[in-house]
């Protein structure tokens, strides 16, 4: 039991032992960086203690921007042609098919490599990444080929935001910028499909500078992003009458007034050309109260000229014919109006129907008066007092018989049954062509 005892009280000792070394070792040092900051001067004592971030980015960026000459690329070779990455980022998009435009929204990642704006982070407390504003740096200057804006291009793409700088090396420095853009673009619409018409649009980005000193390219060969909406409506492709199906983009190159899908070789070929991004947005329309709103009107028109054949009276027939007339002016033809324009012979197949529609019916009106003058002229003849005086005489001319208005208003009946039977066989032919 005395030599257990005789442990512990050697191992208790041991452990204070090395509590006392390490507390004297702190106060050593302390003492030791005591001793450092009343070496130094007062003013740089101070400097060191009262130093905040704010004032290590600023003299950081004081040491960036000093030499630096935005108007110039940021390149110690200006032979070389600097590569621009970018990647597009769709946020809304708005259709005018009267104007044939798309409105686009969103933002643009661009990043590049700066050989200007750089530091050593060694001599900046290790600062590898800083932040600053836009209009600072060297930047593409980027346009839209198909823009309908003109002039007010310029603000389309967003030169006020900040950029993220990130030092690869003392003589390299990695630039991220997120311009947004409101664009305007004009496209070539074709509406003979309507209402199942697919749109295909592109919207054609560009730099003013030749390949041969800014070349764009697609970063990693992404296609855009989409971000219609958030959280529970990500996955959100349906905007007002239109769907987003594809989303996609490719690089194409101009020159000498012709668009190329090959990259120039040679460096002479690169000074007389321009990189383009083209980003092609592919819309579906979707109208659901197109065949409440516009088919069934139609459609009750119809019936209501091929019901028009099945009335005894030809003069109920043609009140009927006119009703359909006004049917026709005043609800289908106010519906056509605000259906998109037609573009070249590109028609959409429900104004062409009611075009042979409104034909047909003026068709059917001319039938009903001819079958009207028959019956009216067979009455009158009948009905004039000097008819009893002349009889023999019609009788010998062999101009009346007893059957006459028997067999009249059979070859009436007749005549009606097959224009009622012709008219509708080609309003069947022109449903199925025009609508279905």
């Amino acid at each position: 039991m005395s030599s257990v005892k005789n442990y512990s009280f050697f191992y208790f000792q041991s452990f204070l032992f090395v509590i006392c070394v390490i507390c004297l070792f702190n106060v050593t040092i302390s003492q030791m960086l005591t001793s450092e900051l009343e070496n130094r001067p007062a003013a740089d004592a101070e400097e060191v203690a009262n130093r905040t971030y704010v004032q290590e980015q600023s003299a950081l960026q004081q040491k960036i921007f000093k030499n630096y000459n935005r108007k110039l690329r940021p390149l110690r070779n200006q032979s070389l042609p600097l590569q621009v990455y970018m990647h597009i980022y769709l946020m809304h998009f708005a259709v005018d098919s009267s104007q044939q435009t798309i409105t686009l929204n969103g933002h643009i990642y661009m990043t590049w490599l700066d050989e200007m704006a750089v530091w050593d982070s060694a001599e900046f407390n290790n600062i590898r990444s800083t932040m600053a504003k836009q209009w600072e740096l060297w930047q593409p200057d980027l346009r839209v080929a198909n823009s309908v804006s003109g002039v007010n291009q310029y603000f389309e793409i967003s030169k006020r935001s900040h950029a993220s700088l990130n030092s690869v090396n003392p003589t390299t420095t990695k630039v991220e910028i997120y311009p947004t853009f409101s664009v305007r673009i004009g496209c070539h619409f074709d509406y003979s499909n309507y209402p199942n018409d697919i749109q295909k649009c592109a919207m054609r980005l560009y730099t003013t500078n030749v390949m041969s000193e800014v070349e764009l390219v697609i970063y990693y060969d992404l296609s855009p992003s989409v971000m219609l909406g958030w959280g529970k409506q990500a996955a959100k492709r349906h905007i007002s009458d239109w769907e987003l199906l594809l989303v996609t983009s490719n690089l194409s190159y101009y020159r000498n007034r012709k668009y190329v899908d090959e990259r120039p070789l040679s460096g002479w070929r690169a000074q007389s050309t321009w990189s383009l991004i083209l980003v092609w947005i592919e819309i579906k329309r979707n109208s659901n109260l197109f065949w409440v709103a516009l088919a069934l009107p139609c459609f009750v028109s119809t019936l209501l000229n091929v019901f028009s054949f099945l009335i005894p009276l030809p003069e109920h027939s043609i009140m009927i014919v006119i009703a359909n007339f006004f049917l026709q002016n005043v609800f289908i033809r106010d519906a056509i109006k605000a259906l998109p324009p037609v573009i070249e012979d590109s028609a959409p197949r429900i104004v062409r129907y009611v075009n042979c529609l409104l034909v047909l019916t003026v068709i059917a009106l001319l039938v009903h008066i001819s079958s009207m003058k028959i019956v009216g002229r067979k009455y009158k003849v009948q009905a004039l007092p000097y008819a009893e005086r002349i009889r023999p005489i019609l009788k010998y001319m062999s101009l009346e018989k007893e059957e006459d208005v028997d067999r009249d208003f059979d070859t009436l009946t007749t005549f009606r049954n097959i224009c009622a039977a012709i008219y509708v066989l080609v309003i069947l032919c022109l449903c199925f062509i025009f609508i279905i």
